[in-house]
């Protein structure tokens, strides 16, 4: 094999895994946002006809929409990584997501500070300096 033949492969190869963890990564997010969409009270309506199919494949993707239907705001969530779905939700049900979302963020950030702290302790703290 030529070496210009084997950095084709490596390449392709190098690319292929890296597509893949992305695949893996969106599939996590969707799965994380349907779990705190479906808390905060959107409705998962599932690509299962033609019809609807083509809806979920016209919509950006982990995208957050908002439409005006029938005088009011609807909330719509397109999901084909993970559940094949578009959740559905009204002005309340989108106020709740917000305030879901910003708890679980404010806990993540409390928690990698913590992390943060826990590791400064064990640097410095426990052992001394490093001289």
């Amino acid at each position: 094999m030529t070496t210009g033949r084997k950095s084709q492969l490596v390449l392709v190869l190098a690319t292929t895994v890296a597509m893949g963890g992305c695949a893996a990564m969106r599939r996590q997010e969707a799965r994380d946002m349907g779990d705190l969409l479906v808390s905060a009270g959107y409705t998962p309506t599932a690509a299962d006809t033609p019809e609807r199919e083509q809806q979920l494949r016209a919509m950006p993707p982990l995208k957050m929409v908002s439409q005006s239907k029938d005088g009011h705001l609807v909330y719509r969530y397109a999901d084909p990584y993970s559940c094949d779905c578009v959740y559905v939700g009204d002005q309340q049900a989108y106020a709740d997501y917000k305030r879901l979302a910003l708890q679980k963020e404010i806990a993540e950030e409390r928690r990698e500070a913590e992390e943060t702290e826990e590791s400064a302790v064990m640097d410095g703290g426990f052992w001394g300096p490093w001289w």
